[in-house]
C-alpha cells in the first residue's frame, strides 16, 4: 500500500541529503578522464569506477530491493560489486563497468530509489545507512586520489583549510587531565548508529591525561630527524620487521623537493610541510613507536570516548570541526578553541583520524545488524580502532561514538596520533 503524498519532513530531509551527497560524488570524479577512473591505483584500494558502481549496487540492494521488494536492476553484477565476493586485490583484474557505464548505473538506481521512497516511504535506518555508505566510499576514493597524485587535479568545490590563530602554540605533547570514573561508552538510542557502536555500556576508566591536540608535523619531524625510525627499542618486533621491509622513514606522503625542502604530497599537488598541521598518513606501528619514544602511549578507545565529551553543547560539526571532504588537506591543530571538549582537548572531531591501542571487537551484547559483514567479520583479526574522523570525513559520520578500523601497517588512511599518559606518570 502506498504512503500518503502529504509532505513528510523526514523524507524531504533524507532525499535532499542523498541528492547533496551524490552531487559531491559526481563533482569529485568529474575532472577525471575515463582511464584514471578505470585503472587500479594501488592493490589495497579499488579502481574508482568500482567504488562508483558499488555505491549504485548498494543503494539498489537496500533502497529498492530490500525496502520496496523490487528486483535488482542488474542482478548479474551483484557479485562483482559485493565487497566480499570481489576483494580489493582483484578488482583491477575483473571485468567492470567502464566509467560511462558506472555513471549510468548510478543515475538509473537513483531514479529507482526515489520512486521506491515515493511509494514505500522512508525507513530512517536504511536511508541513513545508504547515505553514510556513499559518504564513506567518497572518503575511500579520496585516499585513492591522494595516492594517485594526478597532474592538475583540483576540483572546483575545494575550499582552503583554516589557518592557525596561534602558530607554534601546540606540539601534540601538551596534556590535559581526564577524570575518568564509571562512564557510558557507545551510541544511545534515538540516533542512527552502526552495530559496532551498540549497545551502550558502562566501563570504569582510571584517571589519565590525553594530549590537547594531535601530534604536529613539527614534532613528528623532530622524531624522524632524531633517529625515531632507527631506534630499535621503540619498535615492536612486528613493527620493526615491517618498517625494515618497507623502508619506512617518515609519514607516507612526506617528500623532499630538489632544493632539499620538505613538502607533503596531496591529491591536489604538493604543499609545504606546515609545522602546525597534524602529522598524517602514519600507521599504527609508527604511532605506537612514537608514543614509546615520548614516554607515552596511545589511548584506549574507552579513554578516547571519555575525553570526547561535551556536556554544555553538541559535539563540533560543520563550521568548527575540520570535516566535509572539501579541503583536500588537514588544518593546523587547534583552529577552533571554542569547540574544545569538556576536558580541554581540541580537534577530537575531524582533521585526522586518531589511532587507539584497542583491537577492534564487538561490545558486550553486540548483535550484528543489518548484516554481519559490516563489522563482525573484522573482530579480533588484528585491526586497530581509530576515532574522531578526518578532513575527508563527513559530519554525519564523524561522531564521538563512530568506530573506524584498519590494519596496523596501513598508512593510506587519513590517520594521525593523539597521545595519552597515566595520571601517575604526569
Amino acid at each position: 500500500m502506498g504512503v500518503s503524498q502529504a509532505i513528510d519532513p523526514q523524507r524531504e530531509e533524507l532525499c535532499a541529503a542523498l541528492a547533496a551527497v551524490r552531487e559531491r560524488t559526481l563533482a569529485l570524479v568529474a575532472p577525471l578522464c575515463p582511464a584514471d577512473l578505470e585503472r587500479q591505483i594501488d592493490p589495497i584500494l579499488s579502481p574508482l569506477v568500482w567504488d562508483l558502481a558499488h555505491i549504485a549496487a548498494y543503494e539498489d540492494l537496500w533502497l529498492v530491493h530490500r525496502h520496496a521488494d523490487v528486483p535488482l536492476l542488474h542482478a548479474d553484477l551483484a557479485a562483482t560489486y559485493d565487497a566480499f565476493e570481489t576483494p580489493r586485490a582483484v578488482r583491477g583484474d575483473v571485468e567492470l563497468l567502464d566509467a560511462a557505464g558506472a555513471l549510468q548505473y548510478l543515475a538509473a538506481v537513483r531514479e529507482r530509489a526515489l520512486a521506491a521512497t515515493g511509494t514505500h516511504g522512508v525507513d530512517p535506518v536504511i536511508h541513513e545507512l545508504v547515505l553514510q555508505h556513499e559518504q564513506q566510499h567518497v572518503e575511500t576514493m579520496l585516499q585513492t586520489l591522494t595516492l594517485a597524485r594526478l597532474d592538475g587535479f583540483d576540483p572546483p568545490f575545494r575550499v582552503s583549510a583554516p589557518s592557525s590563530p596561534t602558530p607554534g602554540a601546540h606540539s601534540g605533547l601538551e596534556f590535559v587531565p581526564v577524570a575518568g570514573g564509571e562512564v557510558e561508552i557507545g551510541a544511545c538510542a534515538g540516533r542512527f548508529s552502526y552495530d559496532n557502536e551498540r549497545p551502550p555500556h558502562h566501563v570504569t576508566v582510571a584517571p589519565f591525561r590525553i594530549a590537547r591536540t594531535p601530534v604536529t608535523n613539527a614534532t613528528w619531524l623532530a622524531f624522524a630527524e632524531g633517529g625515531g625510525y632507527e631506534r630499535r627499542e621503540w619498535w615492536s618486533d612486528e613493527a620493526w620487521a615491517w618498517k625494515q621491509q618497507e623502508d619506512i622513514t617518515g609519514p607516507l606522503h612526506w617528500a623532499r623537493r630538489p632544493d632539499g625542502s620538505r613538502c607533503e604530497l596531496t591529491a591536489c599537488g604538493p604543499r609545504d610541510l606546515d609545522p602546525d598541521r597534524p602529522a598524517c598518513h602514519v600507521s599504527w606501528f609508527e604511532a605506537a613507536a612514537f608514543a614509546r619514544a615520548h614516554g607515552a602511549r596511545l589511548p584506549t578507545e574507552a579513554e578516547w570516548e571519555t575525553a570526547a565529551t561535551w556536556t554544555q553543547r553538541s559535539w563540533p560539526s560543520d563550521g568548527e570541526a575540520h570535516v566535509g571532504q572539501d579541503a583536500f588537506a588537514t588544518a593546523p591543530v587547534g583552529t577552533a578553541p571554542q569547540a574544545a571538549a569538556d576536558c580541554g582537548a581540541l580537534d577530537l572531531i575531524g582533521n585526522v583520524w586518531e589511532w587507539t591501542v584497542t583491537e577492534f571487537n564487538g561490545y558486550p551484547g553486540f548483535a550484528a545488524h543489518p548484516y554481519r559483514e559490516y563489522s563482525e567479520v573484522f573482530f579480533l583479526r588484528g585491526y586497530r580502532v581509530l576515532r574522531g574522523g578526518a578532513w575527508a570525513t563527513q559530519s554525519r559520520v564523524a561522531t564521538p561514538t563512530f568506530r573506524n578500523w584498519d590494519l596496523p601497517q596501513r598508512r593510506q588512511i587519513f590517520a594521525g596520533v593523539r597521545l595519552a599518559i597515566d595520571e601517575e606518570d604526569a
